[in-house]
């Protein structure tokens, strides 16, 4: 059993540590844009993506990575052992751009992570450009993630613009298909210095794993 001192942060596979406190999909970060119509068999050309200046998805995963619940695909029990040590039941609900899922340490700590499946907008990171862009104090662009478009993203509401706690990280996998990780660091990592954004890009290059395997 791993201690409460020790889930103040959870261990990243080949990462270091990094503490988010459970969220809600993206209640947690105002500024989300409201949903759009889903057409996940859309061209790029007939949807209209990419656009807003988000860059094009050069080899697409198709529709059928993000079928289902992120409960059920987004990470082994493997790599949620890693990242939280002993974790709850997995919470699935529907947010405003798909199907999510919230997983949180069983040791009552706060830490824990939201995975969104963004299949509603059939907008893919396109739909961030236009509608998240224009409105947060903080826009990261991330490396891309083997290649797949990566950006984060944070309102920061009553803190400093380049406060690193909260991040909402978004990975297109077509133009029209994007999932996110959405967190916020806990006290012992923000203290240290860490950064959500960079630390939640590392466990959606986990999530993303997955989906290619499932593609």
């Amino acid at each position: 059993m791993i201690s409460r001192h020790l889930l103040a942060t959870f261990t990243l596979v080949a990462a270091g540590t990094l503490l988010l406190t459970a969220c809600d999909g993206n209640r947690d970060t105002p500024g989300t844009p409201a949903p759009g119509t889903t057409a996940p068999a859309a061209s790029s050309s007939a949807a209209g993506v990419p656009h807003s200046g988000a860059p094009a998805v050069q080899k697409p995963l198709p529709a059928k990575a993000l079928d289902g619940s992120p409960c059920d695909s987004a990470l082994t029990a493997q790599q949620l052992e890693g990242f939280l040590g002993e974790p709850d039941p997995a919470e699935p609900s529907t947010d405003a751009l798909g199907t999510a899922c919230r997983w949180s340490a069983s040791s009552g700590s706060g830490g824990g992570f939201t995975v969104s499946y963004q299949t509603k907008s059939d907008q893919g990171i396109s739909h961030a450009y236009k509608n998240v862009k224009p409105d947060v104090s903080r826009w990261v662009d991330l490396d891309p993630i083997d290649g797949y478009p990566a950006i984060g993203y944070a309102n920061n509401a009553g803190a400093a613009p380049d406060d690193k706690k909260h991040c909402v990280v978004v990975v297109g996998v077509s133009d029209q298909l994007a999932f996110s990780v959405s967190g916020t660091l806990g006290v012992k990592a923000y203290q240290e210095g860490k950064d959500a954004c960079k630390l939640g890009r590392d466990v959606a290059a986990e999530v993303l794993k997955n989906l290619k395997e499932r593609a």
